[in-house]
């Protein structure tokens, strides 16, 4: 996404209020777009129902969002970072042609474990067979979408990005409105559904759009799997972290059983999701200005150790990337915390606004906290991936999934006063150890660059 962020920092070069505003909107969307679409566009169809649109339909179609978006984030994860690593191998030897090549490539790959899932899961659910094959549709349109992201990023084109998600979820929201009277329940499924097959093929246009057609199969692709393993195991476990005590809350006690067996947690799923729309400013600047300014460090750094220049001149460069870091580091904890202490200060409003419980306040503002914490280790790791540190990403996913389900099934364990907590403490867990292993990465730098190069 570094090369999109450069893109738009041009925009920050138009002096202007309304250009800096524009840049900062088309990162919101391009570092967000999918999930923060998908929230804005539940939250019109919310307000508005037909007459005979029942609450169980609500949930019902609500609740399979849900499910489509969490579990095509953890599948579409394992090949996710692992693909993005083998066009990047790739771009650096020149090799662009082979874009559409790993696309086709990695595309088999998603449908197929993607169809598999999707019948499997979906399949168990009391529902209609006509609405079971939409949400399979559904989920395999919603899994393309995350890879095709992966690829778009090659391209640098973010108005296009924005184009498509603008369209496609007022194509959703229309499409919703206007086949529910013709279909119900399935009709309303189906215009969703529609609305992001747009998406898709908008972006698919643009990627075939951009790159020569080549082979359709990359046999190439599957030695990567083997060779950098441990981006499998982090794109599909850190997804999982993100995720699992949602997924545990569905089956907790007092959660609810919309038709057997769709369940959700009434009381739970909304405050972590409006909590986490705080974090979007922030991954907006972070694209914007933070990964590019990183970027630029850590570019000269390198390239003055390529370029084999004296001890002294490297160490220098590194200082500067240090004093950077940090700089961001507290221009983050900045933004992020001002806009999270604004949003537990104004929770008793904001819990009137959307029409939540006021039961369900100390759950938001706990929230708050966590999406804080969550958006700074998602920082630590990507400092850690720029260094090529795998095996320390991946000991940060391991502790921040591990303790998110211990502290879960604790706070599920001590009741609802707690909920939320299990949550924010893993978010602090792994933060504190990233943020140990990025300080000490940076302190070792000389050592770890020139120590992993091969002798011979």
């Amino acid at each position: 996404m570094a090369g999109i962020g450069f893109e738009l920092r041009k925009m920050l070069r138009g002096d202007s209020f309304l250009s800096d505003v524009s840049a900062y909107l088309y990162a919101a969307m391009v570092s967000s777009g999918p999930w923060l679409m998908s929230v804005l566009c539940l939250a019109v169809l919310g307000l508005y129902s037909y007459s005979g649109f029942s609450r169980m339909d609500q949930d019902i179609f609500r609740t399979t969002i849900v499910y489509v978006y969490a579990f095509t984030l953890i599948y579409v994860g394992y090949i996710q970072l692992v693909v993005t690593r083998y066009l990047a191998d790739r771009f650096y030897l020149g090799d662009e042609k082979i874009t559409l090549t790993a696309f086709f490539t990695s595309a088999v790959i998603v449908l197929v474990a993607g169809g598999i899932i999707g019948v499997g899961g979906i399949w168990f659910f009391e529902l209609t067979f006509t609405y079971k094959i939409i949400a399979v549709i559904l989920f395999l349109i919603v899994a393309m979408i995350w890879l095709t992201m992966i690829f778009l990023s090659a391209v640098k084109d973010f108005r296009s990005i924005v184009q498509a998600f603008a369209v496609g979820t007022s194509c959703s929201v229309g499409g919703a409105f206007l086949l529910y009277p013709l279909a119900g329940l399935e009709g309303y499924l189906l215009g969703y559904t529609c609305g992001q097959a747009v998406i898709f093929f908008w972006l698919l246009a643009r990627l075939l759009a951009e790159f020569p057609p080549g082979r359709v199969w990359d046999s190439e692709m599957f030695s990567y799997f083997l060779k950098y393993w441990e981006l499998a195991l982090i794109g599909m476990f850190f997804n999982l972290a993100i995720w699992v005590d949602k997924i545990m809350f569905w089956f907790a006690p007092d959660s609810r059983m919309v038709v057997p067996y769709l369940r959700t947690h009434d009381m739970y799923e909304g405050p972590i999701f409006f909590a986490y729309l705080t974090i979007v400013p922030t991954l907006a600047i972070f694209l914007v200005k933070i990964e590019t300014k990183f970027y630029e460090h850590y570019h000269d750094y390198f390239a003055k150790i390529i370029s084999k220049e004296d001890l002294s001149s490297i160490l220098q460069e590194k200082k500067g990337m240090i004093r950077m870091l940090k700089e961001s580091l507290r221009e983050i904890l900045i933004v992020q915390g001002a806009l999270t202490m604004l949003c537990i200060f104004m929770a008793p409003e904001f819990v009137d606004l959307v029409g939540l419980s006021p039961l369900q306040q100390p759950l938001l503002q706990i929230a708050l906290v966590g999406s804080l914490l969550q958006v700074m280790l998602s920082v630590a790791v990507i400092i850690l991936f720029y260094f090529d540190l795998r095996k320390e990403v991946l000991a940060v996913t391991i502790v921040f999934l591990l303790s998110n389900v211990g502290l879960t099934w604790l706070s599920m364990q001590l009741g609802f006063t707690f909920y939320g907590y299990g949550y924010c403490y893993s978010c602090f867990i792994a933060l504190m150890f990233s943020y140990y292993l990025v300080s000490k990465s940076v302190r070792d730098l000389e050592y770890i660059t020139f120590s992993s190069q091969p002798l011979f």
